[in-house]
């Protein structure tokens, strides 16, 4: 599906490195992405691998070192003053902290009002107090909730606002950032189901950014693994979970359990041994080595890159096959 549309984001050999005390750390080390129009792209791995640090480069929040970032077609580092205004009505994030984005000065019209009050969107107070309720309905909030503070409101509830003042400004993409990690399990299913009414409603692609590949796969029509500031494998959803070939996907998929005690129980773990490497002093060859448990000599020598092991399916490793 994703192939028949049109490429929205493209990011090419993406680099971002910060300068830390010792060297250079490397949190994204040449990234090759594509997210089409209306799809859902999901990015999984473990904390610190450079999952946030790409959605923030993908926003302008943060230069790339090396690379590029292609927003239908242009890249967002040459963009005049003007575009740079009209590309953050066309990309909006949504945040992991449902609290922590929200002023809890402002009553919740004003916060999801706020980018369209910047980018004057409405020709009246009046037209500005219907948007306002409209989106708050869009999210499954009522009309009351406009003149409440933040602290009023569930953990979820706060979720609902910052997807709100997402939707305000009719992105065409949203980088939703580890959106349903702080929430509980029920509400998580709640915000995911939302999520998937409004990109069917409203077209709009996600960059689904987690650590949870349990939940990933109930929102994403195709899945990346990132480890180390590297994309190791993507694919389409179903294909990550039934022929997976990167042993770093496949521990991953190993640690979630399953609701059935019986399989749960006679299920083989995949516990990975030895310590992940510092970004900053990568070792030579495959940055997964030290922790795979089908290391070979190869893999100490050169590392490997995304290579098509099937239709639309991409690892990087030599023993894929």
């Amino acid at each position: 599906m994703s192939e028949e549309k049109k490429a929205i984001l493209e990011l090419r050999d993406v680099h971002t490195h910060f300068k830390v005390p010792g060297g250079i750390l490397k949190a994204v080390g040449g990234v090759d992405l594509t997210i089409h129009e209306g799809e859902t792209l999901g990015l999984v791995g473990e904390s610190g691998c450079g999952k946030s640090t790409l959605g923030k480069t993908i926003l302008r929040l943060i230069r790339p070192a090396q690379g590029q970032v292609l927003f239908e077609g242009r890249d967002i580092w040459t963009y005049s003053r003007r575009e740079r205004k009209q590309y953050t009505l066309s990309v909006q994030m949504i945040f992991q902290d449902p609290y922590a984005c929200l002023d809890p000065l402002s009553v919740i019209g004003d916060t999801v009002a706020e980018g369209m009050d910047v980018h004057h969107l409405n020709s009246s107070k009046n037209a500005r107090a219907q948007e306002i309720l409209r989106l708050l309905s869009d999210v499954g909030l009522d009309q009351s909730h406009a003149s409440r503070f933040p602290h009023e409101f569930s953990g979820g509830q706060r979720q609902r606002v910052g997807i709100a003042r997402a939707l305000s400004l009719s992105p065409k993409l949203i980088v939703c950032d580890e959106p349903i990690s702080a929430l509980d399990v029920s509400i998580q299913a709640q915000v995911i189901n939302l999520l998937k009414r409004l990109q069917k409603e409203m077209g709009m692609a996600y960059l689904f950014i987690t650590h949870d590949l349990s939940m990933v796969r109930q929102i994403s029509s195709r899945i990346a693994v990132m480890y180390l500031g590297k994309i190791v494998e993507i694919a389409p959803s179903e294909d990550i979970y039934l022929s997976n070939r990167h042993p770093y996907t496949q521990a991953l998929l190993s640690a979630i359990p399953i609701a059935d005690p019986a399989v749960e129980k006679t299920r083989q773990r995949i516990v990975l041994s030895g310590d992940v490497p510092s970004p900053v002093n990568l070792p030579k060859g495959c940055a997964f080595q030290g922790r795979c448990p089908r290391v070979c000599d190869r893999c100490r020598q050169s590392e490997p890159v995304l290579r098509e092991v099937a239709p639309g399916h991409q690892v990087a490793c030599h023993l894929a096959e």
